[in-house]
């Protein structure tokens, strides 16, 4: 039997430092069943640690056949990837931990969910160290769902949550938050931070001298792969709960992490996600190959109910919910990095996604915006009649700085009609905000100018100050960012504002380069070197950039095995022509840049070596891409314009403000080189028509990009969409209305209401 799987995983992104480790495992449980008789063949995505990436990677694969998918880590990425799912008819393994709230019928959860982990955690916390919390999680899906339930738990217990704090994906500057925490005074710290932001957070908490056995840190996530990248001494004294500890004493347990660490190729540490990973890939394949098919209602079916003895004791699955039931223990990091186990459930504890009704009739409202959200961009904010904000949009959020649960104050209100259009729609409980920003004005103050670089981002023009300093020396310099974000324009402004700037400066494309031509083209070649070589020879870009400045774009492309010549020629200063022994000595400035996010690639998939990066970034400068310097957009646009005006001679100098509004409000992927390439064409229509630019002369997708934000369907197209989903994934009437969070009786009322049957 051909068998074939969808592997979805954060190869690079910032949750990659969890997820190379589940996917590493999911190959290992993989490996186990190849044999003559069962042919699987795997399917491996980098989703990037980005929903939309997981959704576009998903549907792919589904799309030419796959029916199995594992992976998905965060909750964002596996809630983008359901709509795939059910359109292809494919089954999930999801093997993370998650907030709950959630049973759908193409998913198979093999993490733990709150009752099992969460709810345990806490309370060994308040027995040892006390009742009061301070919450700190990345600002995504899984960590407010679950400071949801925490804050209803810690009620129930009369236990206290003194602070609570969201920080975006790969956030790394904790000290203003540290400040906080040793003002609230708390007796524990619940992180339920993810990927990169875990590193410096625990890194941090060692380095203000907080002490782990008076205020430890408590995380359902930070597990042995964690500890391991940030260091044991940092781990240390801190608390985690899981099913599985890499530390758990039996012979078959050291048995597996050994073979395990044999076949990933190196030590590395196994974690509960990435059991849990290899677990449930193993139960999945297991049914497949005992049923001979894929369809994922016969696997469920397979599964449900069954008992299997794990190295973590005896797991049953749960035969309603497609969760497991399983013991649960709670470990303390050791000066080894490995967990010490302090408490053991013993028995298998029954998953309960849907134990704690967060879901109020207010909070049933708000599931019906967040279901409109997902068809609408729009900036969405309903405010209670108490003035609580009980919902935004992802949108809203990211426009205003403000938090769910916040009240909204005067000065609050006053700056929201000063920035933003406002169109209000009154309710019995609460008022629905729909905010679109008004036209920022051309700033008055100066940009920052760097050569022809010009910006009034603060970030960025940070950035450029390192440029100024590295234009001050001969020192290497690294430039990374996104492609078309100007990394050759600030590379040339550096030269040009060096002692070299009278000298060459020689732009080369390592990414593009051929393989067996890169060492001629950067060290040139003699006569008769190769097949084909010019008669006389050649010098190469080295020799071309003497008393200049060499600058090496996409170098994170470069071949592994040739950047040991690079490294070279850098340590000594001297080239070797293709088919000569006479050394060269040469006096080149290196610039080099790539969109690779180096680190990573040293770290995870060896492709760049250490050596030579460490060799090249003596200065490094990154460039924030152009959706996180939108304050750029209108006056790189004017300059555009102008630039246009003398290359053609006439046209249009001026954007209306709805085009403008479009402009300002598309993400711009492709940066600045995309930006410049669609006002071009914009400019060359309203040329030809004697206009000004307006929205009908931008690129289609911009314009559809707008259109795609506006809000196609009713509030109440919605709420029945809402329902019709519960109803059909769940077999009773009670169940549904337990997942929604009301009654019964609201429930038969709202089905009569929009003739949806059971």
């Amino acid at each position: 039997m051909e068998i074939k799987v969808g592997l979805l995983f954060s190869l690079t992104g910032t949750t990659s430092i969890t997820e190379i480790g589940q996917w590493k495992a999911t190959k290992y449980a993989i490996s186990k069943y190849e044999t003559q008789v069962h042919s699987i063949t795997t399917f491996t995505r980098d989703i990037r640690s980005d929903p939309a990436q997981a959704a576009k990677e998903a549907e792919d694969l589904a799309k030419a056949g796959i029916k199995i998918f594992v992976g998905c880590y965060t909750s964002a990425c596996r809630k983008a990837v359901l709509p795939v799912l059910e359109k292809y008819d494919c089954l999930l393994v999801y093997p993370a931990l998650y907030e709950g709230q959630e049973c759908h019928p193409n998913v198979f959860y093999t993490g733990e969910v709150p009752n099992q982990q969460v709810h345990t955690l806490l309370e060994y916390g308040a027995q040892h160290y006390g009742k009061r919390v301070y919450a700190i999680g990345t600002d995504y899906v899984y960590p407010r769902e679950t400071n949801q339930q925490v804050k209803l738990f810690l009620k129930g217990k009369e236990h206290s949550l003194v602070g609570e704090r969201y920080v975006p994906f790969g956030f790394t500057s904790f000290y203003e938050i540290f400040q906080e925490i040793v003002e609230k005074k708390p007796d524990i710290i619940f992180s339920t931070l993810v990927g990169k932001s875990v590193i410096p957070f625990y890194q941090m908490y060692k380095q203000v001298g907080l002490d782990f056995n008076e205020m430890p840190i408590f995380s359902p996530i930070t597990k042995e792969t964690e500890v391991d990248v940030m260091g044991a001494e940092f781990g240390e004294g801190h608390y985690s709960s899981a099913s599985y500890f890499q530390s758990i004493p039996s012979i078959e347990n050291r048995q597996f992490v050994e073979n395990f660490q044999q076949f990933a190729g190196r030590k590395q540490p196994v974690s509960s996600v990435m059991f849990n990973t290899y677990l449930g890939t193993q139960l999945v394949l297991d049914s497949i190959v005992r049923i001979e098919t894929e369809e994922f209602r016969e696997i469920i079916y397979h599964l449900s109910g069954r008992k299997y003895n794990t190295l973590c004791g005896t797991i049953v699955t749960d035969p309603n919910h497609r969760h497991l039931s399983r013991p649960v223990k709670i470990g303390r990091v050791t000066h080894e990095g490995q967990f010490e186990t302090v408490w053991d459930s013993e028995k298998e504890i029954s998953p309960q996604p849907f134990k704690l009704n967060t879901i109020s009739e207010r909070s049933y409202h708000k599931m019906v915006l967040r279901n409109w959200g997902k068809v609408s961009e729009e900036a969405v904010l309903a405010v209670s009649s108490e003035g609580e904000i009980v919902y935004q949009s992802h949108q809203a959020a990211k426009m205003t700085n403000w938090m769910e649960g916040s009240f909204v104050t005067k000065e609050m209100l006053e700056k929201m009609k000063r920035s933003f259009y406002i169109h209000q729609y009154p309710g019995k409980e609460q008022n629905l905000f729909v905010l679109k920003p008004k036209l920022p004005s051309i700033s008055s103050k100066s940009p920052y100018v760097f050569g022809h670089v010009k910006t009034v981002n603060e970030e960025y023009q940070s950035e450029l100050e390192v440029g100024k300093i590295a234009a001050e020396s001969s020192a290497n310099v690294l430039i990374l960012g996104e492609t078309g974000t100007g990394k050759e324009m600030v590379a040339q402004a550096i030269h040009n504002m060096s002692e070299r700037k009278n000298g060459p400066f020689i732009s080369v494309n390592t990414g593009l380069l051929p393989k067996d031509l890169i060492t001629s083209e950067l060290f040139g070649y003699v006569d008769g070197a190769f097949t084909g070589a010019r008669k006389g020879g050649s010098t190469g870009k080295f020799e071309a950039a003497q008393n200049g400045t060499i600058f090496l774009d996409e170098i994170g492309d470069m071949p592994f095995e040739l950047q040991v010549t690079l490294l070279r020629a850098i340590e000594d200063k001297k080239i070797v022509r293709v088919g000569d022994t006479v050394e060269r000595p040469i006096n080149t400035r290196i610039i080099a840049a790539t969109n690779r996010d180096l680190e990573e690639e040293i770290a995870y998939e060896n492709s760049f070596r250490s050596d030579l990066y460490y060799r090249l970034n003596v200065l490094s400068i990154t460039i924030p891409p152009l959706r996180e310097r939108s304050e750029d957009i209108e006056h790189l646009c004017f300059e555009f314009l102008k630039d246009f005006q003398k290359a053609y001679n006439y046209g249009p100098g001026f954007i209306k403000d709805e085009a403008l509004q479009l402009i300002l409000s598309y993400p711009w992927p492709g940066n600045i080189r995309e930006l410049r390439n669609a006002l071009e064409r914009a400019f060359l229509i309203a040329r030809n028509e004697g206009a000004s630019i307006d929205m009908k002369h931008l690129p289609k997708k911009v314009r559809s990009f707008s259109e795609s934000k506006v809000n196609k369907l009713s509030l109440k197209e919605v709420e029945k969409r809402t329902i019709e989903k519960a109803v059909n994934q769940t077999c009773s009437a009670a169940e549904a209305a337990s997942i929604l969070g009301i009654a019964r009786s609201t429930l038969y009322r709202k089905m009569k209401e929009y003739s949806i049957s059971m």
